[in-house]
């Protein structure tokens, strides 16, 4: 069993912000809008600390974010893919229809 794989930056995000509950329904909001709303809103969870207007100080978003900074790596969300993201957002809605 290979050990030694490291997530890529986008999957890393598509991976987290879908599935987590904390967040999911305003990323998917903003991925309808487009990649660009998509990045900016995660790139202000991620670097600013904040949720849309609500600046985030619960210990436990505070972790769970450093996590995702760590699993991120040398490429950061500079090198995320946003279109993949976008889809992991929202294909699975489209498909329930």
């Amino acid at each position: 069993m290979r050990t030694d794989y490291h997530p890529t930056p986008t999957e890393v995000v598509a991976s987290w912000i879908p599935h987590d509950a904390r967040w999911h329904e305003a990323a998917r909001a903003a991925a309808a809008v487009g990649t660009d709303e998509l990045r900016r809103y995660v790139i202000g969870l991620v670097h600013e600390h904040r949720d849309r207007d609500r600046g985030l100080t619960d210990e436990y978003d505070l972790r769970s974010i450093g996590a995702v900074v760590e699993d991120l790596g040398v490429g950061g969300l500079a090198a995320v893919e946003w279109g993949k993201v976008r889809d992991a957002l929202l294909l699975p809605l489209t498909k329930r229809v």
